[in-house]
């Protein structure tokens, strides 16, 4: 490899400054167990280059230089909701460069013809508005035939994280989140960077890019925000009165059964809860009498 030989102290460092510490953040808090951070080497000069060539574009100087120092990376970190109940639940992914592909759905024929004849633009090419974060203006994302999306990551078949270039020239793409079942565009950050380090300020925490989104987060992932960082949710308090999503998979929590709340017995539940009772105490028997002369409405 053509990289710079470090020491393991000076690569610990690297890595604490990447993640800006995070790690030590997370041992602090409760219940917070087996952080990990895995370490890659950088990618090659040339692999950066060949990289651009394929797909016609320019990284973005950060993203650059990110990957030049080590390709993607992975932090984990598990949280412990028993003594014997110890789940994944904390993840900041960026893929391996070589794993930074197109986006295929909906745009690999920019223009299609439709039963009528008629020249129309896939529903994934359209104007989205948002506010440019460095002016505070309105700003729209504008794709054309010329544009390149890349996708970073995928969030539970929900929508999807994306490194979008207007146009090949650009030299500053920007982030932004895709939802599939609307495919309406969010805007993310301005830079690799930027969503790097928001990535962090949300501790990994799954699917925090959906606090952007239209849909919201889903409740058992709301319920974490609000257990190990609810300072996240505070500052957006607009994010509480989207839709909640149902997501098709086991989220970390258990299932309770309806039924333990049920307050209200039927007259030959109550019976049968007499008879076990009489039969360890005697002292219940002159209870079931009264018990006897309720009305058959129950309790």
């Amino acid at each position: 490899m053509a990289s710079l030989k470090i020491g393991n102290d000076t690569e610990d460092m690297f890595y604490e400054n990447l993640s800006l510490g995070l790690a030590k953040v997370l041992s602090n808090i409760p219940r917070l167990t087996n952080v990990t951070l895995e370490k890659r080497l950088p990618c090659e000069k040339a692999q950066v280059t060949a990289w651009e060539s394929r797909h016609n574009v320019y990284l973005p100087d950060d993203m650059k230089r990110f990957y030049l120092s080590t390709d993607g990376f992975n932090f984990y970190w598990s949280y412990q909701y028993s003594p014997n109940d110890i789940r994944r639940v904390g993840h900041i992914h960026f893929p391996h460069l070589i794993q930074i592909t197109l986006v295929r759905d909906n745009i690999d024929t920019i223009l299609t013809v439709s039963p009528n004849t008629t020249l129309t633009v896939p529903p994934i090419i359209r104007q989205s508005n948002y506010v440019d974060m460095s002016s505070g203006h309105l700003d729209h994302l504008n794709l054309n035939s010329r544009s390149k999306i890349f996708e970073l990551s995928t969030i539970a078949n929900l929508a999807k994280v994306c490194l979008v270039y207007e146009t090949p020239e650009s030299s500053s793409p920007k982030i932004f989140l895709l939802e599939t079942s609307s495919l309406r565009w969010q805007f993310l950050a301005e830079s690799f960077t930027e969503y790097l380090r928001m990535s962090i300020a949300h501790l990994g925490l799954p699917y925090w890019e959906l606090c952007f989104s239209s849909c919201g987060l889903p409740a058992w992932t709301e319920q974490l925000f609000l257990l190990l960082a609810p300072h996240l949710l505070e500052k957006n308090d607009n994010r509480r009165l989207k839709n909640i999503v149902c997501i098709n998979e086991n989220p970390p929590y258990n299932v309770l059964d309806p039924g333990v709340f049920r307050t209200k017995l039927s007259v030959d539940e109550c019976d049968a809860v007499v008879r076990c009772a009489s039969e360890l105490h005697p002292d219940v028997q002159h209870k079931q009498l009264m018990l006897s002369n309720l009305p058959n409405s129950g309790f």
